[in-house]
């Protein structure tokens, strides 16, 4: 059963970190950044979509001193996502820049980035602003972090997200069945 409950809460990672809720309804909560799209505040970090020219101008008002872009140096470079240079940008701003990308098979989700974030986390002390292109696959790996280095169970960090509208799973939605997601021993 243990077992099963794993294969099941790996399959809904899967799923959802892929852009398998991405037609569910989300709530939108303030944040320090408003003009962004579908920002999340945990704590000290912001998790959002990917910020534009402005909003990079503004973080240091808004004591954001500490950037970290997931998406990929092949997405940075695509004009038409994004048409300015993010690092310089963010250097000019006096603000940190660390680029841990996470993008299909080239730089899949692996330890080593949640590693190299958990020594971010603790090498900085101010609010960071945590990016992908739309936001996913930043919350993942913040999520990775909560469960990983501030010992908070899956099942707790899946329930957290419920306000921001993750949470419950179309899974349980659909079959009215409680779910728990768990760690395998």
């Amino acid at each position: 059963m243990h077992n099963r409950l794993f294969l099941l809460a790996s399959f809904l990672c899967f799923i959802i970190g892929f852009g398998g809720c991405s037609s569910q309804p989300q709530t939108i909560l303030p944040s320090p950044l408003p003009a962004l799209d579908r920002a999340l505040r945990i704590d000290r970090v912001i998790i959002a979509g990917q910020p534009t020219e402005s909003e990079i101008r503004s973080l240091p008002k808004r004591g954001i001193f500490r950037v970290v872009n997931v998406r990929s140096p092949e997405e940075m470079n695509d004009i038409t996502q994004v048409n300015f240079d993010e690092a310089k940008l963010v250097h000019e701003q006096n603000i940190t820049y660390d680029n841990l990308p996470i993008s299909g098979d080239k730089y899949p989700f692996r330890p080593e980035v949640l590693e190299a974030f958990s020594k971010i986390m603790h090498a900085s002390k101010d609010s960071v602003l945590l990016h992908c292109k739309s936001g996913g696959r930043a919350r993942w790996l913040y999520v990775a972090y909560e469960v990983k280095y501030l010992g908070k169970s899956p099942d707790e960090v899946m329930r957290s997200l419920e306000r921001y509208g993750f949470w419950p799973l179309p899974l349980e939605k659909l079959t009215g069945i409680p779910l728990r997601i768990d760690k395998k021993d």
